[in-house]
């Protein structure tokens, strides 16, 4: 049995697990991050996706860490420089930093020991275009996420969603570029290679990353993390809100005099549907014209005498 069949596959409801999560939305307060956990536990399909996304953050924390740890030993090809290995430190901060915030939301690692091939430990194309593909995927997953979000019309789980993502772009492009490819730059759309973010986990397996035949590693990986420089180590910024259509408020479906039934309108008031005096029932002098416009005067209608 693979080990993304031990995460049940459920049917997404239409619950809404961030509903009430008020203004300063993720940074979560003990409270909040306990309402997230169990409605988590009560929608298998979103513990899902959070067990998942602490599952490949510590395969990231790990990777990064062997790779730093071979780089300090000398045993790649090409010699990392120094700012190298302060952007690849920095990440595997950034990365235990995602995995302890979806731990705080209630995910579970499925497993702590991944499997990565050995020329990534050895190679420096090969750990960096690994790491491309990785990032790559992760965006991905992202993507597949916001969409499950949306459906279950938690747009604080869809903005969280989008700042991981956003951030697991920027290690992608540092790789990319760190690989020597210009422009780094050279997608204007991130790809959506996943319908569901299970569909990720099962890549992981298909690349050898869970289950594979390569060299075993192990979270949390043989270096000491150093956040040194990395600010904004949880999600923060204004709350994520959204209206759901088809549900109007009062003053939609409920129109007040004057909008649905407006005075004057449907039940007009005198003088519209209805008229008053000077409109359907026209005033002396319009309809019936006073003298001297619709029966002309002497002077018009009868010429004098000699004209």
């Amino acid at each position: 049995m693979s080990i993304s069949d031990t995460v049940t596959r459920s049917a997404f409801s239409r619950r809404s697990l961030m509903r009430g999560i008020g203004a300063g939305a993720m940074g979560l307060t003990l409270a909040q991050i306990g309402l997230v956990r169990e409605a988590a536990a009560q929608d298998e399909s979103v513990q899902d996706i959070l067990n998942i996304i602490a599952t490949v953050e510590s395969f990231d924390v790990a990777f990064l860490g062997y790779g730093l740890a071979s780089a300090a030993a000398g045993t790649y090809d090409v010699p990392w420089p120094p700012l190298v290995v302060q952007v690849v430190t920095a990440a595997q901060a950034q990365e235990q930093f995602h995995l302890e915030f979806f731990q705080q939301l209630g995910g579970v690692p499925v497993t702590d020991t991944f499997t990565a091939p050995p020329e990534t430990l050895t190679s420096f194309a090969a750990f960096f275009g690994a790491l491309v593909e990785q990032e790559t995927s992760e965006v991905a997953s992202q993507i597949a996420a916001i969409n499950t979000f949306t459906q279950l019309g938690d747009p604080g789980l869809v903005k969280v969603a989008y700042q991981y993502g956003a951030e697991e772009a920027e290690h992608r492009l540092l790789a990319n570029y760190t690989l020597g490819v210009r422009p780094a730059n050279n997608i204007a759309f991130a790809p959506a290679l996943f319908t569901t973010v299970t569909e990720f986990l099962d890549s992981l397996e298909a690349r050898g990353i869970i289950n594979g035949t390569g060299e075993p590693i192990v979270y949390p990986g043989p270096v000491t993390l150093d956040p040194t420089g990395v600010t904004e180590r949880e999600p923060s910024g204004p709350a994520a809100t959204c209206a759901v259509l088809g549900t109007p408020t009062a003053s939609m479906a409920t129109p007040a005099g004057g909008m649905a039934t407006p005075a004057g309108m449907a039940t007009p008031a005198d003088g519209m549907a209805t008229p008053g005096n000077g409109m359907a029932t026209p005033r002396t002098g319009m309809a019936t014209p006073d003298t001297g416009i619709g029966t002309p005067a002497t002077d018009i209608g009868t010429p004098e005498t000699g004209g």
